[in-house]
């Protein structure tokens, strides 16, 4: 566990070896307590010096932010509305490049939360090279990682780091005059590469430029052969329900052939009476 009281600052050496980096950093539990002070910051630099210059300002990296050979990235889970930065209002997330006037910010209470209760909350802070974004998510501990970011924001850091492969990372909380406890429980940070044909390089249109012919509109041709093919099937469909029929009404019509019995009526036959008569001589 990372306990910060007054101005504090822990950094983290780490190497890339891809210009592809996707960064993920995740705080699974840290808690700001409620009184006075700044709250916490997560640090990102690409050179130690620029961490020589930590003082007791806000977050104790105001001198840092404004000198721009350093090229320090900063996300601010703000505390405290200090006016002279430009502060949405003391309980916001926010960018930091240059100086503490956060370039993206976002209200914390969006989400139903106050950073400086004393509660133990969850953050996220991921980045991909191939999409150059930067998002922040803040929760409850209890609650899990939410699928919308609380803040986006467009940034390249292999541009700014001109190519170095080894950066550092850390955090910073309050400043000279804070009576503010930050603590953070535990935390975890990891990196993955992405290969380089799954990101397209931008094009220059001023490298080549490509004429392009519309095709013709397809859509009425399309349509049509929609319509014929439902008729076509359509036809098909009462044909065949009307052979259905026609060979059902001969089958149920058919009468069986089985041969019929002979009736003896005597008005089918006639009756011929012969009388029998005595030959004499040879005379009837």
């Amino acid at each position: 566990m990372c306990y910060f009281h007054l101005s504090n600052l822990i950094l983290h050496s780490a190497t890339t070896h891809s210009d592809q980096p996707c960064l993920h950093l995740h705080l699974p539990q840290f808690s700001v307590s409620n009184e006075s002070g700044d709250g916490l910051a997560f640090l990102m630099a690409s050179n130690w010096s620029a961490f020589e210059e930590f003082d007791g300002s806000s977050f104790g990296i105001s001198q840092i932010l404004r000198e721009s050979r350093f090229k320090v990235l900063a996300v601010e889970l703000d505390t405290f509305k200090d006016d002279g930065d430009g502060d949405l209002n003391g309980n916001h997330v926010g960018v930091d490049v240059g100086g503490l006037a956060s370039v993206k910010v976002n209200n914390a209470s969006s989400v139903k939360l106050v950073l400086n209760s004393g509660e133990k909350l969850s953050c996220w802070i991921d980045y991909e090279a191939g999409s150059k974004r930067l998002e922040v998510r803040v929760s409850t501990f209890s609650a899990q990682r939410p699928v919308k970011p609380l803040l986006m924001y467009s940034v390249d850091f292999t541009r700014n780091w001109n190519g170095n492969k080894e950066f550092y990372m850390g955090f910073s909380s309050s400043n000279g005059n804070s009576t503010q406890t930050c603590f953070i429980h535990s935390w975890s940070f990891a990196q993955r590469f992405s290969p380089k044909w799954m990101h397209s390089e931008p094009m220059d249109p001023g490298v080549q430029t490509v004429s392009v012919t519309s095709l013709p509109k397809r859509s009425s041709h399309c349509l049509m052969r929609v319509l014929a093919a439902l008729i076509f099937g359509a036809a098909c469909g009462v044909l065949g329900a009307y052979m259905v029929m026609l060979m059902w009404r001969t089958v149920a019509n058919r009468r069986p052939v089985t041969p019929e019995e002979l009736v003896a009526d005597p008005s089918q036959f006639k009756v011929i009476v012969v009388r029998n008569q005595a030959i004499k001589d040879g005379h009837k």
